[in-house]
């Protein structure tokens, strides 16, 4: 992991994300739904992730909350990775949409 790159990020997030840790070399975000917008706007203006790369879902069948959406993007400028988990709940399983920041 590129630590001061990624100790600026969750300085940055600081108060917007639940958990940061390292996984393989990547930093994961775990966050609240309801902050998504907030840290995908910061980490695209701010930090220079400029490409959505994909989103996909994890069943956690027995677990509460059920589901993790799991998103991915790039900065390019340091060709690092940045993965941010939600936890959503089975009885309302939606999330926010991003297609205003990468429409």
């Amino acid at each position: 992991m590129t630590s001061a790159f990624y100790e600026s990020i969750t300085a940055g997030l600081e108060g917007l994300v639940e958990r940061a840790w390292d996984s393989h070399g990547m930093l994961v975000l775990d966050l609240p739904a309801a902050n998504l917008v907030p840290v995908v706007d910061r980490l695209k203006k701010e930090f220079g992730f400029a490409l959505f790369l994909d989103v996909t879902a994890v069943d956690h069948l027995g677990r509460v909350p059920r589901f993790d959406v799991v998103y991915h993007f790039l900065c390019p400028a340091q060709m690092q990775r940045v993965r941010l988990k939600l936890q959503v709940d089975e009885a309302h399983p939606e999330v926010p949409t991003l297609t205003t920041h990468y429409g």
